[in-house]
């Protein structure tokens, strides 16, 4: 029986969407997955934590403790392990930049093989000092790097700008663990349901889909938007709605990610509305989720999973720009024919390219590229 290869694998937290990815990495490897700033889920997510992760009981990790300053303690401690390969990095936060170069170097000077899992693409940064060190910096990890592991296209061609050759980025697609149906949701077929779920924070755009929301209404009366989730923008947002007096846009709050479903069910059309203000959207897994169930789907250019996941299932526009919205909501909702035809292309997208073998296939070919 062939020797599993030992694996470190850092990440920050345990984000509910990675447990069945995690899961069946330590089915596949000998695997030590260590959880630096496990906290993150609750300051993001406004998200419950609890140190008995569900669905990792047989996997072997570590949830390290931060000191007043963000530092995860006794890094140093389980870097000293034998391993055959580390895979960690990150520079959210000055600790887990630190942490990064730390890694970085003990992984070179042991001659370990080192990988980094990012989210970054090329949108819109800050134009000062800070930046530009940092961006330095992140040019010198990722050069050195073995492997570096991102979720798409764009992810790729940032890396590649920074100096990182192709061959040394390997592409694994981010997957969402939503499943299950419920018998009891239908679509009202006689009204078009637009559904938004996400924060609610000045990033995400939604005051965009508010007023593109706006004259799809006043061309359409059987037309409603939902809009899932809190966040601080939530008091601006529905002042806007009654000053212009906007019917038919409900807020629901945040919802139950084993509800979801309920609401994808309903919708005709789901619309990430996100802009890079302070930073893009890495990702989004909204949109996996509203494919899953067969929705049509519009995003912005600031949304990392747009430049892969629309094809000829719904649209990618400009952000901050509610007319261009507007043009492809009424698009979608007159045109039961287009509709259709863009449903059945979410959930082939999906079923083809966004599930978890997927993912896992990708980084067991970058294991094998480091390992040659």
């Amino acid at each position: 029986m062939t020797e599993k290869l030992k694996i470190l694998f850092i990440h920050n937290t345990a984000m509910w969407y990675r447990i069945p990815f995690f899961k069946q990495l330590a089915l596949n490897y000998d695997l030590h997955l260590v959880f630096t700033h496990f906290d993150v889920i609750s300051s993001i997510y406004n998200s419950t934590t609890t140190r008995n992760i569900k669905g990792l009981e047989d996997v072997n990790y570590t949830i390290l403790e931060n000191d007043k300053k963000g530092n995860a303690q006794n890094l140093d401690k389980i870097l000293k392990e034998d391993y055959d390969i580390i895979i960690g990095g990150s520079w959210d936060s000055i600790a887990e930049l630190r942490e990064t170069i730390k890694i970085s170097r003990y992984a070179h000077k042991h001659n370990i093989p080192f990988i980094i899992w990012r989210e970054d693409w090329d949108w819109k940064r800050p134009n000062n000092i800070k930046q530009k060190i940092l961006d330095k910096t992140i040019k010198h990890l990722t050069q050195k790097a073995d492997q570096i592991l991102v979720p798409g296209t764009i992810h790729k061609q940032y890396f590649q700008k920074l100096g990182v050759k192709p061959e040394n980025i390997t592409i694994m697609p981010n997957v969402s663990n939503i499943k299950g149906y419920n018998p009891n949701i239908t679509q009202d077929t006689n009204i078009k349901t637009i559904l938004y779920v996400g924060r609610l924070i000045k990033r995400k755009g939604v005051i965009y889909l508010i007023k593109a929301f706006k004259k799809l209404h006043k061309k359409h009366e059987n037309v409603r938007l939902i809009i899932v989730g809190e966040g601080d923008e939530e008091k601006t947002l529905k002042k806007y709605i009654k000053d212009h007096k906007i019917p038919d846009i409900t807020f629901t709050g945040k919802i139950p990610n084993n509800q979801l479903k309920d609401y994808y069910q309903m919708a005709n059309l789901v619309v990430v509305p996100s802009t890079d203000d302070e930073m893009g959207d890495p990702w989004v897994f909204i949109l996996n989720e509203a494919m899953y169930y067969s929705n049509p789907v519009i995003a912005t250019d600031a949304v990392g999973a747009a430049y892969d996941m629309i094809e000829d299932n719904g649209y990618m526009v400009k952000q901050r720009n509610p007319d261009e919205l507007y043009i492809k909501m009424d698009e979608i909702i007159s045109n039961p024919k287009i509709e259709e035809s863009m449903s059945k292309k979410s959930k082939e997208i999906i079923d083809k390219k966004y599930q978890y073998k997927n993912m896992t296939n990708a980084f067991d070919n970058a294991i094998k590229k480091v390992k040659k």
